[in-house]
């Protein structure tokens, strides 16, 4: 047997407008025992529910007082207790006492639902929030705040479905083990974020910006055009240049272009930013 949550709806509007209905047919209180008879069936089916252990010892007796008021109601048909003042007197009672105790239940199941439905929203952004926090962890580096090495490779997958192209700038702080030694890994994290908020303020519009290792970082420049990336890039020298003097450092960079071709071989675009930012740094090496 279903319970009355499970009949379908047609089903359960037929059903009461034939009990409304049934007050019209004449008859000699034959019709109103089947009709006693189908609602008692319908308490049963009632019980079934789930309520709740809380609410289920009210919903059991709000419908068993119903049932009682049903039941005398059907004992008032026979003939021989028909007019008996005790009949009389208790199957209206005991309904209406049952259908203000159901009545009575299915508003605090209401209010109990109402409840569960705001914890349960409490949870879900709760829950939403963990993750923002835990997808800022993946993919966001911890000390400078730029996105990392994770997130690039993401980006390039996004790239390459988008058919974007661009140059990727790799950037290499040179002598930043000598920062360390003889300042202190402190001043080498303060560099790094500084080094980071300066990319930030220089980059071209729409470029995006990653840390992608101890002191490199990748800078995805949307313009083919390399000359407004030299321009960026002697405005970074120019702009770091108090930094870089004071504790003897410099910026080494690479490019390297990226298109719908290679997009798919991101290895193979650091590869060759990496070989021409090394090529550089010999060539300041080189130079007297």
């Amino acid at each position: 047997m279903n319970s009355l949550s499970q009949l379908p709806t047609r089903l359960t509007i037929i059903v009461c407008i034939g009990i409304l209905l049934s007050a019209l047919v004449p008859s000699n209180g034959q019709l109103d025992i089947i009709v006693s008879l189908l609602t008692l069936v319908l308490i049963v089916m009632l019980l079934r529910e789930d309520f709740g252990q809380e609410m289920r010892s009210w919903m059991m007796l709000a419908l068993g007082t119903y049932a009682i008021g049903v039941l005398a109601d059907i004992i008032d048909e026979i003939p021989e207790l028909n007019n008996h003042w005790l009949v009389d007197s208790t199957d209206d009672i005991f309904m209406h006492i049952g259908v203000f105790l159901i009545c009575f239940c299915f508003i605090k199941l209401i209010h109990q639902r109402r409840d569960l439905i705001g914890k349960l929203h409490s949870q879900i952004t709760l829950a939403r929030k963990l993750e923002s926090k835990l997808s800022r962890q993946a993919y966001e580096d911890h000390l400078t705040g730029l996105f990392n090495r994770r997130a690039l490779f993401r980006q390039f997958d996004k790239m390459a479905i988008n058919q974007q192209r661009g140059i990727l700038a790799y950037i290499d702080i040179d002598n930043f083990k000598h920062v360390n030694d003889y300042f202190g890994h402190r001043n080498g994290d303060e560099i790094l974020c500084e080094i980071a908020k300066l990319l930030l303020h220089t980059a071209p519009t729409g470029s995006k910006i990653y840390r992608i290792g101890g002191d490199e970082f990748v800078v995805l420049l949307p313009s083919e055009d390399p000359h407004p990336c030299q321009i960026w890039i002697n405005q970074l020298y120019e702009i770091s240049d108090p930094l870089r003097t004071e504790y003897r450092i410099d910026l080494s960079v690479g490019l390297s272009p990226y298109y719908p071709g290679n997009l798919s071989d991101p290895d193979a675009i650091l590869a060759k930013a990496d070989r021409a930012m090394y090529q550089e740094k010999l060539n300041k090496q080189l130079t007297p």
